[in-house]
């Protein structure tokens, strides 16, 4: 949730997120070279989320980073995705907004607040010799339904680990959770998701269609791109676009190419979802036709 399809070591996620997802090796560089050459397009490989037929971001891009799964929206970061944290344990802390156990070599974190008090969780960090592992609440869309994680360490042998799991097995209101080796080293930073401020820049992408968005109670998904693309530009929006390529290998999910130009988007190609980052931009996901050629590396 690195995630290649979601993190990366220290997801379309933050700015300064240019990472990939949890489950693959390692996310691709998204920042373009001035170079002679054409640059390489920006890419990003995702899983499917069980909530959408095209998935959500699992990683960053140059204007977000982020991957939605059933319990959470993940940014990127130094994580993998395990399947549950609920194992042999030990609670060694309890507040308001998180609950701590020891599990082997590693801390367990459970959530229980969407928008926590960072300084109440550095301190509950502290009391169990996480004295380097901070805390960072970044905007999201406050109709944003799932918590917004991600995490980012300098430690190149720590090992962090997303649950999708339900956390609240082991904890009552658990919102997400997540597992860090006891010794890391290093600066660490652990992001939240807090409602944006009214014109607030969001830090990971909002359906542009949901109640109180930009293009509420428009629906782009399924529409030709060029209609879509008329109905955005009729809101005094402006209009950006993904190509979301089937993964190579064959198996669930799409790899995303960002910011491509509009002369390589054929006007009938069909929108798959399209977001809003609450900056006068819509970024509508376009699927390549059946005989569209993919750029080298997708």
């Amino acid at each position: 949730m690195n995630n290649d399809r979601m993190f990366r070591d220290g997801a379309r996620v933050l700015d300064e997120d240019l990472a990939g997802r949890a489950s693959t090796a390692g996310a691709d560089a998204l920042l373009t070279e001035i170079l002679a050459l054409e640059p390489a397009p920006a890419r990003r490989r995702i899983l499917p989320s069980p909530r959408r037929p095209y998935p959500r971001r699992a990683l960053p891009s140059p204007r977000r980073a982020l991957l939605g799964t059933a319990v959470a929206a993940v940014l990127t970061g130094a994580f993998v995705l395990g399947p549950s944290l609920l194992r042999t344990s030990e609670e060694v802390y309890a507040g308001q907004a998180v609950t701590i156990d020891r599990v082997g070599d590693e801390y367990a974190f459970y959530f229980t607040e969407g928008d926590p008090d960072p300084a109440e969780l550095e301190k509950a960090f502290r009391e169990v010799g996480l004295d380097n592992l901070t805390v960072k609440l970044i905007p999201v869309s406050p109709r944003q339904q799932s918590p917004v994680f991600g995490f980012e360490k300098t430690d190149p042998d720590a090992k962090a680990t997303f649950t999708g799991g339900d956390c609240s097995d082991r904890i009552d209101d658990c919102l997400t959770a997540f597992s860090v080796t006891a010794d890391i080293k290093g600066p660490a930073e652990v992001r939240l998701g807090r409602p944006a401020k009214p014109g607030e820049k969001y830090a990971y992408p909002a359906d542009a269609g949901w109640p109180g968005e930009a293009m509420a109670g428009v629906r782009l998904r399924g529409l030709p791109a060029a209609e879509a693309a008329r109905l955005v530009r009729e809101h005094g929006l402006k209009v950006t676009y993904d190509l979301d390529w089937p993964l190579r290998d064959g198996g669930h999910g799409v790899e995303f190419e960002q910011n491509v130009p509009v002369s390589r988007i054929d006007p009938g190609w069909t929108v798959a979802t399209a977001d809003s980052y609450n900056d006068g931009v819509i970024v509508l996901h376009v699927v390549p036709g059946p005989d569209a050629t993919p750029p080298p590396g997708f």
